[in-house]
Parts: structure tokens; sequence; C-alpha cells
């Protein structure tokens, strides 16, 4: 299987800094994604013009970021980030590489 591409856009409540959000992922990243099996990166961008966030994920396979998914909302570790954003602005996208250009 080849590697996936997890893309996810949301909006954070708006008593959160974007500091404050940039620790609370770099928190997220460093104590729970990082310590799942199949994890490769993760990207955060900002869209100023809409106020949405973007995470971009990369895992070494469909089964690994599915599992992710589900582990997110029952471990302590993920609470503040989960409690960060707007449950309804919530959009995912999970996508199969099917090729790399570096030219």
């Amino acid at each position: 299987m080849n590697i996936v591409t997890e893309i996810v856009t949301f909006k954070i409540v708006e008593s959160i800094s974007k500091d404050k959000f940039v620790g609370i992922v770099d928190s997220l990243e460093s104590n729970f994604h990082s310590k799942l099996s199949g994890f490769i990166d993760t990207e955060l961008l900002f869209n100023d013009k809409v106020d949405e966030w973007v995470m971009i994920q990369h895992w070494n396979n469909l089964d690994n970021a599915q599992s992710a998914s589900k582990k997110m909302f029952n471990n302590p570790v993920t609470e503040e980030f989960v409690k960060s954003i707007q449950p309804n602005s919530v959009k995912m996208l999970k996508l199969e590489q099917l090729g790399v250009w570096n030219v």
C-alpha cells in the first residue's frame, strides 16, 4: 500500500490565539501522533482569508491513518486539541499517494 496523505481543515474556537493553538498542536504531535504506528509527519497551515486551519499528515498506510483518527477522541493527551476546534467546521480527506515528482 502507498503512503496516505490526510488533509484536515477546521476552525478553532475564538478564545484561542494563533500562538496558543500552535503550542497545542506542538504538544499533540510530540505526545500523540509521533508515538503512533505508521506516522510520518505533520504540517500545520493557516489561511488568513477564511480564518481556517489546515493540517496535512502523512502515514505509511490507510489502516494506520484510520486507527489514529479513531484514537484521537479517546485519549487524554488529545483533549486540549479536540476542545480547541469547532467540531462543525472539520472536513477530512484521506488520499492514497499515486506518484511523486521532484523535477
